[in-house]
């Protein structure tokens, strides 16, 4: 008897084991708005990255396929869902069936599957889950947006062109009858369509009016995530996971904190900080407008925190021109004390035939301030010519202060790296040589490089370029004379990068790496002055998030300049502002 009782401890415990080792499956069962979708990260990514089991593995199964009706998705449902064996099966339908093809010949003058069917299909799909043990969540499809293409599909009846809404009217009463079976099932819901039609601007949160963009889908994530974890005690949130949201278009790793200070203004250009005294922050920038508009309508200003980011003080207006717009600042703040803003006196940018015109303007001006931006001194004027976006600068261990930028040059039309040079305090400025990549066309050379200083004394160049690496260049005599440029082993986007010396000696580098473009910023430390990096942390996420700023406030705490260009230059360009722990990317990989 004692030896029956002590295998049969044994076998329920084996089989305890066995059950703990199956993963949690979760299917996420739907059409295009549930489907992976290029380098798009969709809500069933997003469950993956941000939900645990408590007890064992979660594996989420994304189901969706694109252009599917519920009509079409009972064809597979045994394949793609029952034959996983769900524990739960999160369901999202309707855009598709409740499509009326009204651009066909002749017009199509009901939906693809009427709504009683689409009834019929989701509570089979309900009611089959149920019998074997499942739990279901419901999700009302997304509404949906008029843009040229489909007003030029579909404008015209059932649907209303002139009502911005009126591309939903038809898919309003299938949202209205998932939540009805909602209810009725007893199954879990998830309102998509509610809560995007809550937001501001529904518009904002898709990709072409049908589809969610990453916005979207991160709000879909949520609802689910919060819906799962209060509802299922299996479930429970990873820490560090959930992306925050910056704007209406930038995440930030869940590692940052967001410490953009808000703005009367659009548009803010230019991500550049500089550490003062007591542990407060200079933020440097130009508003309120962008390229493109009146002369002295756009000045450089500053804001100040002094409590770590939380808060910031009202705007200052250092300077402006009357006959230019003086945009896109960077700062430095050199060991004297003195705090040094460069800018652009932007004009005119003319191209013609291959090169650029005699019209064609943008000086690089500075301007100091020796009290800690109560009063800003000596404007002067330290290249003329077309220069692009300034890209920080630094002071040299033998007191140059070197400002690195790029300018164009004709036959045929490209831009040279270059750098302005004070020996003197800022009292008069030298230019380096030129640095020629060759290349032709606009944008195409050496562009936008920035400056650090080595362990040994030499100066390192990262340039910016359209060869899918960033090249160098190196001075042994505090900037005016520069190595012919040759590429480095750091794979980059056609964008520029930044970089900052940290008190452990190590080097910091952020950036935009060739694999994912201006939609993610990188940051990532070297221990060998640039030879090797360690992996990299995606600081942000965005449609363009690019134009960084890297500083050290204090020991291991790196703060970090954003552009956020989501809606382009010309348009309301935003700097953004991040702080995060050195740890958190020596962390990445572990």
């Amino acid at each position: 008897m004692k030896r029956s009782v002590v295998l049969a401890v044994a076998l329920l415990a084996a089989a305890s084991a066995r059950s703990a080792e199956k993963p949690l499956t979760l299917v996420a069962f739907g059409d295009s708005t549930t489907a992976p979708r290029g380098s798009l990260t969709v809500y069933a990514t997003l469950l993956q990255e941000q939900l645990a089991a408590k007890d064992r593995a979660l594996n989420v199964i994304n189901a969706g396929v694109g252009g599917n009706t519920t009509a079409m998705a009972r064809a597979r449902f045994e394949k793609d869902v029952l034959a996983r064996q769900p524990d739960i099966v999160v369901i999202q339908f309707g855009i598709n069936d409740a499509t009326v093809d009204v651009w066909k010949k002749p017009p199509a003058t009901r939906s693809r599957v009427p709504l009683a069917v689409f009834e019929k299909n989701l509570r089979e799909f309900c009611a089959t889950l149920k019998g074997r043990g499942a739990r279901v969540v419901l999700m009302t499809p997304n509404p949906l947006r008029w843009t040229p293409k489909l007003k030029e599909l579909y404008g015209q009846p059932p649907y209303k062109v002139d009502d911005a809404d009126g591309f939903s009217v038809v898919l309003r009463d299938y949202a209205g009858a998932v939540r009805r079976l909602a209810r009725e099932e007893n199954v879990g819901l998830v309102d998509v369509f509610a809560a995007f039609m809550a937001k501001p601007s529904p518009d904002a949160l898709l990709l072409d009016g049908m589809h969610p963009n990453e916005r979207g889908h991160r709000i879909v994530a949520d609802l689910l995530i919060e819906r799962l974890v209060t509802e299922m005690p299996q479930f429970t949130k990873k820490p560090f996971v959930r992306w925050n949201e910056s704007g209406p278009d930038v995440f930030l790793n869940p590692r940052c904190t967001d410490i953009t200070h808000d703005t009367p203004h659009a548009t803010v250009l230019g991500p550049a900080l500089a550490k003062l005294d007591g542990g407060a922050v200079m933020s440097v920038y130009s508003a309120p407008n962008s390229y493109g508009s009146p002369p002295g309508t756009t000045y450089i200003a500053y804001r100040i925190t002094r409590d770590g980011g939380k808060s910031w003080e009202a705007e200052r207006e250092i300077t402006r021109h009357a006959d230019c717009q003086a945009s896109h600042a960077t700062v430095l703040r050199t060991r004297d004390g003195v705090i040094r803003v460069f800018y652009l006196g932007f004009k005119k940018h003319e191209w013609k035939d291959g090169n650029p015109t005699a019209n064609e303007q943008s000086d690089v001006w500075t301007i100091l301030s020796a009290d800690g931006g109560r009063t800003w001194t000596n404007r002067q004027m330290i290249f003329k010519g077309y220069s692009g976006a300034t890209n920080g600068a630094c002071e040299s261990r033998d007191g140059h202060i070197v400002v690195p930028f790029s300018h164009y040059v004709s036959n045929p039309g490209r831009l040279n790296a270059r750098t302005s040079v004070s020996s003197d305090g800022g009292r008069t400025w030298r230019l380096g040589n030129a640095i020629d990549i060759g290349g032709a066309g606009d944008h195409e050379g050496a562009l936008e490089p920035a400056v650090i200083e080595l362990k040994d004394g030499r100066l390192w160049m990262l340039i910016r370029t359209s060869r899918s690496q960033f090249w160098e260049s190196f001075s042994t005599d505090g900037g005016l004379t520069w190595s012919a440029a040759t590429p480095t082993a750091i794979e980059s986007a056609h964008a520029p990068g930044h970089l900052a010396r940290l008190a452990d000696g190590r080097l910091a580098l952020v950036w935009n790496p060739k694999r994912t473009g201006r939609r993610e910023l990188h940051a990532a430390l070297s221990e060998d002055d640039g030879r090797t990096w360690s992996p990299s942390l995606v600081v942000a996420k965005g449609s363009q998030v690019t134009y960084p700023f890297v500083m050290e406030h204090q020991p291991g705490e790196l703060w970090i300049g954003i552009m956020d260009v989501h809606g382009g230059w010309g348009k309301a360009p935003r700097a953004r502002h991040v702080k995060l722990a050195e740890r958190a990317i020596l962390d990445v990989g572990k």
